[in-house]
């Protein structure tokens, strides 16, 4: 079962997070949803996930805050790539999610469900 692929998305946007369940598990993913960034820590800090897809803005803990935490405190178990989703586009905070360590980011309304599968494909392997 270990070609399993398990992903950890991580978005205060139950839209967005319906949007994602619905694509993601219709491609035979398994997923987490979680809408805090706390929890997302959290699970992301327990480990064993293929990736994770993480949102820049969000209440309680953002997703650089996230991202530092994770840096100074590795997980359990090793995790796939982050994959940053925003809508922060041109932001200097995109350059610093990289250097955090996320692998690849995208601009959630420049791509298409479709374009989500095919990085996550590419990353995934």
């Amino acid at each position: 079962m270990e070609d399993k692929k398990i992903l950890l998305v991580i978005d205060d946007d139950r839209a967005t997070l319906g949007l994602y369940e619905e694509v993601l598990k219709g491609a035979g993913y398994t997923v987490t949803m979680t809408p805090d960034g706390q929890e997302g820590l959290k699970l992301a800090q327990e480990g064993g996930y293929s990736a994770i897809l993480l949102d820049i803005i969000m209440p309680k803990l953002d997703g650089i805050g996230l991202l530092t935490a994770l840096k100074n405190n590795p997980p359990k178990k090793p995790n796939g790539p982050i994959v940053v989703m925003t809508n922060l586009s041109g932001d200097p905070v995109i350059k610093q999610a990289l250097n955090l360590g996320a692998k690849e980011c995208f601009i959630k309304t420049e791509v298409t469900p479709d374009q989500i599968l095919e990085k996550l494909a590419k990353i995934v392997a």
